[in-house]
């Protein structure tokens, strides 16, 4: 909180504090825009995996009818099909079947084998070999994000410093 005495509340507004504050109506308006275009981008990114995720479950659900995936996949389509439970409560556990428990009992060794092939892969990459594992795909995702959201407020930081020391 200011002080009575405190220099910054001595202060005239001049000419220099309307370029500042157009500067910063700029900046506020250029950052609403920026996160206006993101959301559009997001939202758009959203509705096209949406739609994936639909045509993918369909075809999914379309195997699991037909038997392709085996007779408990079929038994739990066919529960799905009569609204007697659904993929979310089969997974969560739920439902608690005997197709059920054993679609979450495959899952979890397949999961198990999938993360084992990711470790098996961080094993046998090389000093030669360039591709990296989904984990450490997803660990250098997360660090270059931080990095730039860090980057982004040391900017912010300067220019409200340099705001600062103009008022």
């Amino acid at each position: 909180m200011a002080r009575i005495d405190d220099p910054m509340m001595d202060h005239v507004p001049g000419p220099d504090d309307d370029r500042l504050v157009g500067d910063f109506r700029t900046m506020a308006e250029t950052f609403a825009r920026l996160l206006r275009e993101d959301d559009e981008r997001e939202n758009a990114r959203a509705a096209i995996e949406a739609e994936e995720r639909r045509e993918t479950d369909e075809h999914r659900a379309a195997r699991a009818r037909a038997g392709e995936m085996g007779a408990e996949w079929r038994t739990v389509q066919s529960r799905i099909d009569l609204g007697e439970t659904s993929l979310e409560a089969v997974f969560r556990g739920e439902d608690q079947t005997s197709a059920a428990q054993a679609l979450r009992k495959m899952s979890s060794e397949n999961l198990r084998a999938l993360r084992q092939s990711w470790d098996e892969a961080d094993d046998d990459v090389t000093e030669d070999d360039d591709r990296p594992s989904p984990d450490a795909e997803f660990d250098a995702a997360v660090r270059q994000s931080h990095e730039r959201y860090t980057e982004a407020l040391a900017k912010i930081r300067d220019a409200l410093e340099l705001a600062r020391r103009d008022v």
